[in-house]
């Protein structure tokens, strides 16, 4: 029997391939890290940007990751959220 996916499913899989795609624009990430955060809930840049580094290690492990990593991943998770102050700036 085929499985039907509603269009709710089919929302989440085009938010995760959204946000796949985001992270892999930011770097540091495995594609095994990135699962580990949607399965808790980080579903958006902004979620992963809400995150302390200590949170991240906690979601994804250290195995992949320092502190400073988590870091670099969270600042640069939040660099959206002051674009528009840099243009103004200019």
């Amino acid at each position: 029997m085929d499985q039907m996916t509603s269009p709710g499913d089919t929302q989440s899989q085009d938010n995760a391939i959204g946000f796949r795609d985001e992270i892999a624009a930011i770097g540091w990430l495995n594609a095994e890290d990135v699962m580990c955060l949607l399965q808790n809930g980080i579903q958006s840049l902004d979620d992963l940007a809400d995150l302390a580094s200590d949170e991240l290690l906690e979601i994804v492990g250290t195995h992949n990751l320092t502190m400073e990593t988590a870091n670099r991943v969270i600042m640069a998770a939040r660099a959206h959220w002051f674009e528009d102050d840099l243009k103004a700036a200019e």
